[in-house]
């Protein structure tokens, strides 16, 4: 194998590889042991044709192109080796020819991250008070989840629940065509249109009524947008939600071994309670990253920037997918082209990856470690939680060298957090090395003072 290395240009550098005989030979046979099973040749069974047969038959290129996804990252892998890089992230990697087999990768360096004063980030965040009204909406959160919904013969009010078939027209084009659908009522919902459940008020059961509303600027069909919509609308039933007394009845029919409305109410506060110190420690976390991230400077290779926007996208992807939306028709939705759409996301890439250096770098700097004995303690801590909720469980699975690498990952990341919540509150132990700088600086400084006294 043959490589040259270019300069180092933005913390990346190009490799350019030429593969010999010796190292194409193995790929060659994973290439025809992939595509054998689908030859057919005279004179053969599919799947027995010989080897040499096989390669006259497709050729060697298309045997290397079976087993590209394979031989680009293992080789580019021995040759980042050889070259002694520390790579920061997976390599671009481009094919230039496959006769000689030559290909070509952007290899990014890692990041260079400095801290700057990170000692000195503080963070002061006061904790909610919860009084007695912040237990009494809880409770009529309660309260509204054990509603009922009873059929009534009246007019159609706000909150109430309806059963209804509802068309829109605009101009001639019908945008909306409901049967039988159940519709909830509340106030200033913009969906199907902005003020339908306003209009729906008053409506008569089995009577239609008609009225005019706007379509909303992000109506998914951008050409009605904006546009006026007619409406028809026929209510064929009508719900009231009843809502249950707050008494000793409704303790009882929630469940949990309350005695007393008192206790419920106990129970209610202490919950909330944990919930304030939960979003308070929440909120010292992201502001001391903020503050971390303010303070430290970082150069990142272009193809890491790259690689974090294509994830980005890919995730964005699937999710919509999950929703059964296509990507293409997503993108005409909000009117943008794949190649905005990376852009945007690029300065999110940027933050994200500057999150994750810095934070990796502050483990570093606090000398943050996690011990064998640590990972399994966790380990054996995690099976024993899996033997509490699953009892019936057949015997736990091997932990693999991945899984000890993937909960030391976690646990280190865990730890450094943790440290960057101390440094925040002023409560982080002082590193040795620090404490020496320190005092060694003061006493420059005390030398300093003293002297010019003398003078």
């Amino acid at each position: 194998m043959r490589i040259t290395q270019g300069e180092i240009v933005d913390l990346q550098t190009v490799l350019h590889i030429e593969m010999e005989d010796e190292d194409i030979r193995p790929y060659l046979d994973f290439g025809y042991q992939k595509v054998k099973p689908h030859i057919s040749f005279p004179g053969f069974r599919k799947g027995r044709v010989p080897r040499h047969i096989v390669l006259q038959f497709v050729g060697k290129e298309a045997l290397l192109n079976e087993v590209l996804d394979t031989m680009l990252p293992e080789v580019t892998g021995r040759a980042i080796d050889e070259q002694e890089l520390e790579p920061g992230g997976m390599p671009d990697m481009e094919v230039l020819d496959l006769d000689p087999v030559t290909f070509k990768a952007t290899v990014p360096l890692r990041p260079q991250v400095e801290l700057g004063d990170y000692r000195d980030i503080r963070v002061e965040v006061e904790q909610s008070e919860i009084g007695e009204e912040d237990v009494q909406e809880r409770l009529e959160r309660l309260r509204n989840s054990m509603a009922s919904w009873e059929p009534v013969e009246r007019p159609v009010k706000m909150d109430d629940m309806v059963t209804m078939t509802a068309t829109g027209t605009v101009e001639e084009d019908t945008i909306l065509d409901e049967t039988d659908t159940v519709y909830l009522l509340v106030e200033d919902a913009d969906r199907p249109f902005p003020g339908f459940p306003e209009a729906l008020v008053g409506a008569e059961l089995d009577t239609p009524k008609e009225f005019e509303l706007t379509v909303a600027d992000d109506f998914p069909l951008d050409e009605y947008a904006g546009k006026s919509v007619q409406v028809t609308v026929t209510v064929s039933d009508v719900k009231e939600r009843i809502l249950p007394e707050l008494d000793e009845e409704f303790v009882q029919e929630i469940g949990e071994g309350y005695d007393s409305m008192e206790a419920l109410r106990d129970q209610i506060e202490e919950e909330l309670k944990t919930e304030s110190q939960n979003a308070a420690e929440q909120e010292v976390r992201e502001s001391a990253i903020s503050s971390l991230l303010e303070g430290a400077s970082a150069v990142i290779a272009p193809v890491i920037i790259d690689n974090e926007v294509n994830y980005m996208v890919n995730e964005q992807a699937q999710t919509l997918a999950r929703m059964s939306i296509r990507f293409d028709d997503y993108l005409r939705s909000v009117g943008s082209s794949e190649d905005e759409l990376r852009e945007q996301m690029r300065e999110e890439a940027i933050t994200r990856i500057k999150r994750a250096v810095a934070l990796e770098k502050l483990g570093e700097a606090e000398g943050i470690d996690v011990s064998d004995d640590d990972v399994e303690e966790r380990i054996d801590s995690l099976m024993e939680q899996n033997r509490e909720q699953y009892p019936d469980a057949p015997d736990t699975p091997e932990i693999t060298d991945d899984m000890r690498s993937s909960i030391r990952r976690m646990m280190h990341s865990e730890r450094v957090m943790e440290r960057l919540v101390e440094i925040a509150k002023g409560e982080a132990p002082e590193i040795a090395g620090l404490a020496e700088e320190a005092e060694a600086e003061e006493a420059l400084d005390e030398t300093a003072e003293a002297e010019s006294k003398e003078e």
